[in-house]
């Protein structure tokens, strides 16, 4: 019981530094936290192939490597128009007096429009290196996007697993404790009628309460698997019923 109470002192420290919350200098070991919710059961129906796919579609590194990979298709094509002339035309309207006649009056006036065309046709080498490196990046982005794709996939699949082990534990004890409450009951009804002893009860009471442990622990191992499960897909946490 000692080393419970220290350990829950101590995930109560460490839930207030998570939470960023600034403890003041005044209080001691026992930070007034007060825990809202309740340990519980809650089953999630998603088989592998489902969080897969909301892993895919959820998760930032794969956004953020799509819109890499578009950053670099639109290299290549900016590389590319190195191989076209270039055109560039102006346009102006412009006024001024006669040269060489003091009567401002008499002046000169009108549109100019000029082109210009500029064609780098020495300077395909180059450019066809140029192209050739944009499309060495555009390729190692897919690739790279494949590489996350996958690692994305495994995580999910291990994070799958836990939750399916997690669960099968949980109904496991939960079969357990009904066990160890029917001993209870048995030993119990035995002791009443003489012909058992209350040492037989005690020892019932024990391992309804170990059981019960067992069960609270199992709990706790659920509800992590079940938050690696969703980490791995992507969701988003909840928090007040609001993302």
């Amino acid at each position: 019981m000692i080393r419970a109470r220290n350990q829950h002192r101590n995930a109560r420290n460490q839930l207030a530094n998570l939470l960023g919350f600034d403890v003041p200098k005044d209080v001691g070991e026992d930070i007034p936290l007060a825990v809202s919710g309740r340990l519980q059961d809650e089953p999630l129906e998603v088989g592998v192939s489902a969080a897969i796919v909301k892993a895919l579609t959820n998760r930032p590194e794969i956004a953020a490597a799509r819109a890499g990979e578009k950053l670099r298709h639109e290299e290549v094509i900016q590389a590319k128009s190195d191989y076209y002339p270039t055109l560039a035309g102006t346009a102006g309207y412009g006024w001024q007096s006669r040269n060489f006649v003091r009567d401002l009056t008499q002046d000169l006036n009108g549109w100019t429009v000029g082109g210009q065309m500029t064609w780098n046709i020495f300077d395909f080498g180059a450019t066809k290196g140029r192209v050739q490196a944009a499309k060495s990046r555009e390729e190692k982005s897919r690739i790279e996007i494949e590489d996350i794709q996958r690692r994305i996939e495994l995580e999910v699949r291990t994070a799958h697993s836990g939750w399916s082990e997690a669960r099968e534990v949980l109904l496991s004890q939960a079969r357990v404790i009904e066990q160890a409450e029917e001993a209870l009951r048995l030993a119990t009804a035995r002791s009443e009628a003489g012909s058992g002893t209350q040492l037989d009860v005690l020892s019932a009471q024990t391992a309804l309460t170990q059981t019960r442990t067992v069960y609270s622990q199992a709990l706790r191992d659920g509800a992590v698997a079940r938050a690696r499960l969703e980490k791995a897909m992507g969701e988003g946490v909840v928090f007040d019923g609001k993302p």
